[in-house]
């Protein structure tokens, strides 16, 4: 049982005057005893793994990792996901509602904060934590059934949860989320559409809809609802990254790309996404949407010059020879001591009928290292032609 006087609080924001602006207000109140201070979500989990918490008050916005990340990885942990979370956010926007909702957050105060305020819903979440409603007290119980393997005890549980509360939409997302595991897709159909239906800010139904409809090869269907998802819960764009991946190993790349454009969109076109997604289409086979990608990032930022051979060699793999050879000529201003340029270099030109260029590159690797025995069997062919 949490005692509100004597509980031990985790308070996380990134800006440490609102830390104890925060404490101020609960010592005013009369609630807890000890309290701990994180500056970001990874500070957090640290101090939740090592302490034992009753209470967190935590940020939405902050670097690192955000409050929303947080909540969802301590609900994941078994030995964190019964702590109650109080998420304190200046954003009143659908998408951060929805992301923590979707995450199980146990009350969400929207900034000014006020005792008065902070006072009624510390007090109504721990209420609900010493004597939790039966809905979820048997979801509870579900997601130790699931932990221990015995889904249709899950499902048992989930359902008892549904007759508890039969307005919430949660229980019955569980549900169609157990059916799904299982892979009784008809039962899992039924129960997430409803869920969907029942409340159209429910992220993860719509995520688990697009799964189900993956499984089912039906790629349409799935599109829309990992969209969907995105839509509502920008923050969250792993959902929709994940099956443009899943796209381009099913070598339906067209298809991948509107994902994929979506996401950036939605990001603000993050270089950082961009340079990873075309990592992952270089190692899955749509080295030219890759190449593009990675095109835009050098033409955005001219100082990425780490990106040159990337690009010369992903050219080079599409056919694009000379293009190829635009970028590996800056490659190499950029890197002279960098061999594989060089034989990069080397073979395009060959591959051009231009021996006496080949030459010229074989000979700078040459006397960098005389003995390179590639760049030798390469120097004889430039002879020979």
């Amino acid at each position: 049982m949490i005692d509100l006087k004597d509980m031990t609080v985790l308070i996380v924001d990134d800006i440490i005057t609102m830390c104890k602006s925060i404490h101020r207000m609960m010592k005013t109140i009369g609630y807890g005893d000890k309290f701990f201070y994180a500056h970001n979500g990874k500070e957090a989990l640290r101090i939740l793994s090592k302490d034992p918490i009753d209470l967190v008050l935590m940020d939405y916005n902050m670097p690192e990792m955000a409050g929303g990340e947080t909540l969802s990885t301590i609900r994941r942990d078994r030995l964190l996901r019964d702590i109650p979370v109080i998420m304190i956010t200046a954003q009143a926007y659908k998408d951060y509602v929805a992301e923590a909702a979707e995450s199980y957050v146990d009350a969400l105060i929207l900034k000014p904060l006020t005792i008065k305020i902070l006072e009624t819903k510390v007090a109504y979440v721990v209420e609900r934590a010493n004597n939790p409603p039966p809905i979820v007290a048997h979801l509870r119980r579900a997601m130790d059934f699931e932990a221990e393997g015995d889904i249709d005890a899950a499902i048992q549980e989930t359902r008892m949860a549904m007759e508890a509360d039969p307005g919430s939409s949660r229980a019955i997302r569980e549900l169609g989320y157990y059916y799904l595991k299982v892979n009784a897709f008809q039962e899992a159909e039924e129960w997430l559409l409803k869920a969907a239906e029942m409340n159209y800010l429910d992220v993860i139904a719509f995520h688990w809809l697009g799964e189900l409809y993956l499984k089912m090869d039906d790629i349409e269907t799935a599109h829309h609802y990992f969209e969907k998802a995105m839509q509502i819960s920008p923050r969250h764009l792993d959902r929709g990254i994940n099956f443009g991946k899943t796209l381009v190993q099913r070598e339906m790349i067209p298809r991948a790309i509107k994902v994929f454009n979506k996401a950036f969109k939605l990001t603000g076109n993050s270089v950082k996404l961009r340079e990873e997604i075309a990592d992952f289409c270089i190692e899955n086979g749509a080295k030219q949407y890759a190449a593009e990608l990675i095109e835009s990032i050098v033409m955005e930022l001219p100082d990425r010059t780490d990106l040159f051979f990337k690009l010369g060699k992903t050219l080079e793999e599409v056919g694009e020879i000379d293009k190829a050879l635009m970028y590996l000529t800056k490659a190499e201003k950029d890197d002279t001591e960098n061999p594989d340029i060089k034989i990069h270099l080397a073979k395009n030109y060959l591959s051009l009928g231009k021996p006496i260029w080949a030459e010229k590159a074989l000979k700078r690797l040459l006397r960098i290292d005389p003995e390179h025995e590639e760049a030798k069997g390469l120097i004889k062919r430039c002879v020979k032609k």
